[in-house]
């Protein structure tokens, strides 16, 4: 008589019951801690932590979740933001200024907010390189203060 395990026949009088079960589950951990190493290579973006965006009110509003922000990084961040803020708006009407402000007091983020709009393509470049210009201008002073900056 024979024991399939795993797919593979094993003749009984061969087999030492107790050690068997052992085998069997040695196999089962094994495939279990080989499952977890690849899916922690295949992705390090899970592993390690960090998401990908790219804009600086993330940035920022992930850094207030930490107690690793001074007061002076605090401050610098929070003109960053206030100076992105008043340059959209100057770039907006008085119409688009309403619905802008109308979405953040909703609860959208301002990506959000900006991409529901009705601006003209000349508004919405001189948007993207305002917030571009923020979110580089952020990384910088987190770097500058050696806070985690994520890539």
């Amino acid at each position: 008589m024979t024991i399939l395990i795993w797919g593979i026949p094993y003749p009984t009088h061969l087999i030492n019951k107790p050690y068997m079960a052992m085998a069997v589950n040695l196999k089962k951990l094994l495939s279990i801690l080989v499952l977890i190493i690849a899916f922690v290579l295949m992705a390090p973006d899970i592993a390690s932590g960090w998401t990908q965006l790219d804009t600086a009110n993330v940035y920022s509003r992930s850094l207030w979740n930490q107690d690793n922000v001074t007061p002076q990084e605090h401050q610098e961040l929070q003109a960053i933001r206030q100076r992105r803020n008043r340059e959209i708006a100057a770039v907006l009407n008085e119409s688009q200024r309403r619905q802008l402000e109308h979405f953040l007091r909703s609860g959208h983020d301002l990506e959000y907010a900006i991409n529901t709009l009705d601006i003209n393509h000349d508004q919405w470049d001189t948007i993207q390189a305002i917030m571009e210009l923020s979110a580089l201008k952020t990384k910088a002073i987190l770097y500058r203060h050696s806070l985690p900056v994520p890539s």
